[in-house]
């Protein structure tokens, strides 16, 4: 059973509290009692996520909640790995960190950075089908948008959403200042390279020390292995070599295929199931990027030909991908359009008749403000992090030689 970190609970109502809902009723609702939330290093049901939604939801019944909140989540919220993101000294390195021990704030899926061409892009990669995976993906990348944008220069260039498309137009883009894609196969943000190398304004080398030794100490957030992730990095090279079929990606794990098999099988997961993955969300990234020729990404992504990827990309998405492609550039602010940070957005008056969830439609009173960036990032020689750390994470014997040296 999946379990979600107490702290991604209190990052969650916390972040419902500064957006004016009633945090406690919702707490309360989702059956969550206030000592479960109280340990560091406690867990929940993973359910637990999905009730917490639910009464948000019935409470604010907006199409972009998930991004309000994550965007709304104060600093401090996610404990030791918001210290640790964000006393690196730039953009890269904190997303680096934040790849390595992710799971210590995530249920069941993990975080991969792939670098290329100076910038980057960062997916969120499950480990199996999950309901609330459409919720938890905007709700997560909306928390590293709002982070770096409040530390650094940042802005993505595409924000990419596994979420089905709303029904109406919404302020996706206004919250996240970003051409959003919906219908992905992978959650992604593209950052490009200025935005990737910009140096942060919290940036804290001595702290940054100290937290890299408690997490290694700790093992914060660290698995023991990885198959599946092992498997895609291997496609990328076998795919255009038209050698990625099991018995050669097994032999340069270092397995036979029948152990790669069966492995994957454990992990609720088949080698095809991969493969398909990985190619659909391949020809997003590729397609997301500079105009690309069909007939380079199709051999890149093993296909025979342009038309057989073409057939396997309307069997993904229910239309070519040169309409894919064009529609997502359509989508595309014109330069300098993105919302400027800390801007409080206005909702407009009147009754409006939105899409919530899978299926559910309900009658919504938009009304006043939002503040969708919720508090801002705290300075942290002010907030005296160290301190925090010593009472949240771990015994304070650990951090005192460092915090005394910072003054009394």
């Amino acid at each position: 059973m999946d379990l979600l970190p107490a702290a991604t609970a209190r990052a969650l109502l916390a972040a419902f509290r500064a957006l004016g809902l009633d945090a406690d009723a919702i707490r309360a609702g989702a059956a969550i009692a206030p000592e479960s939330l109280e340990p560091v290093d406690g867990a929940l049901p993973a359910a637990a996520f999905a009730r917490l939604w639910e009464g948000a939801f019935r409470r604010a019944p907006r199409e972009e909640l998930p991004a309000e909140v994550g965007l709304a989540v104060p600093f401090g919220g996610f404990g030791a790995l918001d210290y640790l993101a964000a006393s690196s000294p730039d953009v890269r390195a904190a997303f680096h960190s934040l790849a390595t021990h992710f799971r210590s704030v995530s249920a069941g899926f993990g975080m991969e950075v792939e670098e290329d061409g100076g910038g980057a892009e960062v997916r969120l990669v499950w480990e199996r089908p999950n309901a609330a995976r459409e919720v938890s993906d905007e709700f997560t990348l909306a928390v590293l948008v709002g982070r770096f944008r409040a530390t650094a220069a940042f802005a993505a260039e595409q924000v990419r959403l596994t979420r089905h498309a709303p029904p109406r137009p919404t302020r996706h883009e206004r919250l996240l200042a970003a051409p959003v894609a919906f219908g992905c196969a992978v959650a992604a943000l593209r950052v490009g390279a200025a935005a990737w190398r910009a140096p942060l304004r919290t940036a804290d080398a001595a702290l940054q020390h100290t937290l890299r030794q408690l997490s290694e100490r700790l093992d914060l957030g660290r698995t023991s292995t990885d198959l599946e992730r092992a498997v895609r990095v291997r496609l990328r090279g076998l795919l255009p070599q038209g050698r990625a079929d099991a018995p050669t990606l097994a032999r340069t794990l270092g397995l036979s295929e029948r152990t790669l098999r069966r492995r994957l099988r454990d992990a609720g997961r088949s080698f095809q199931e991969i493969v398909d993955g990985f190619r659909e969300a391949e020809a997003e990234r590729l397609l997301s990027g500079p105009a690309a020729a069909l007939a380079d990404v199709a051999f890149r992504l093993g296909f025979s030909d342009q038309s057989a990827f073409t057939r396997a990309f309307r069997r993904w998405k229910g239309v070519p991908p040169s309409a894919w492609a064009a529609g997502l550039r359509a989508t595309a602010p014109p330069p300098g359009a993105g919302r400027p940070a800390g801007e409080r957005g206005r909702v407009d008056g009147g009754d409006d008749l939105r899409g919530v969830g899978a299926g559910r439609r309900v009658l919504h009173r938009r009304e006043g403000d939002v503040d969708v960036r919720g508090p801002p990032l705290q300075d942290l020689a002010a907030a005296r992090p160290e301190r925090v750390l010593v009472q949240r994470v771990v015994d304070p014997e650990v951090l005192s030689p460092y915090a005394e040296g910072r003054g009394g």
